[in-house]
């Protein structure tokens, strides 16, 4: 069994389409949702249709948490934005990601958007120091999580973090096998707005039986994505962000 791992689609539907469409094709017959649907880019409501069929288990993100605080960002142009979100979706679709757990377990391994304490914190895992708490504070093998925008994959071996180098070939894909003396905090990066100065959308694919681990990068239309970001009340930097792959706020 193949299964994809998406985190922070953020309404970029060019995005998504030919995610699903490479994941299909290299056989996934499901996904893992990280979090992070909404947001950013101008298609919520068609993102959240298209991939719910698709979800074996799902978690909400910090974007899903808005919905029911605005308060959660703090800043008025990105309630601004949640609020225009608000407005292209239907009730039904609100409350299923309204619903959303925090964090979910999915054949014995994490599923979360963030740091797994601290729920309201969102906290960010980047560096070795980071992923050495949450390794202390979760026992699972495997946890998948997002929020970063960047994929990151951090191994635990014999008391020993390390951060391991991603390196894509030209096909864009990294590949590895997750040993099974080791724990694993992976991070896919993001479906629809990546921060690593590299545009094509990034996600995962994994194999529970065999441990394998692909990091894979897909192109995608980002010129058409890039002009719908007018709908959610952003500015146009964020628009130029997406075509360069890099952080609109800078973080």
């Amino acid at each position: 069994m193949i299964v994809a791992v998406l985190s922070d689609i953020h309404a970029n539907l060019e995005a998504l389409q030919a995610v699903l469409a490479d994941m299909k094709q290299h056989g996934a017959t499901g996904a893992l949702g990280l979090g992070d649907y909404i947001g950013f880019n101008g298609d919520p409501a068609e993102c959240v249709n298209l991939v719910r069929p698709h979800l074996l288990a799902a978690v909400r993100g910090n974007h899903e948490a808005a919905l029911l605080n605005r308060a959660v960002f703090g800043v008025d142009i990105y309630m601004q934005m949640m609020d225009r979100t608000q407005d292209m979706l239907n009730a039904e679709q609100v409350a299923w990601l309204r619903s959303l757990p925090h964090h979910a377990e999915w054949e014995g391994m994490l599923l979360g958007h963030a740091t797994p304490e601290a729920p309201k914190r969102w906290g960010r895992i980047a560096n070795v120091n980071e992923a050495a708490k949450v390794f202390a504070a979760v026992k699972a093998r495997i946890c998948f999580f997002g929020h970063t925008h960047r994929a990151a994959l951090f191994r635990l071996y014999h008391g020993q973090v390390e951060k391991i180098d991603i390196r894509y070939d030209a096909q864009g894909d990294f590949t590895v096998h997750l040993d099974s003396r080791s724990r694993y905090l992976v991070n896919p990066g993001s479906v629809g707005q990546p921060r690593d100065l590299d545009w094509r959308a990034s996600y995962a694919l994994f194999c529970p039986e065999t441990s394998t681990l692909h990091l894979r990068r897909v192109a995608y239309d980002v010129q058409e994505a890039g002009h719908k970001i007018a709908r959610t009340g952003l500015p146009e930097s964020f628009a130029d962000a997406l075509l360069h792959g890099t952080s609109p706020t800078g973080d």
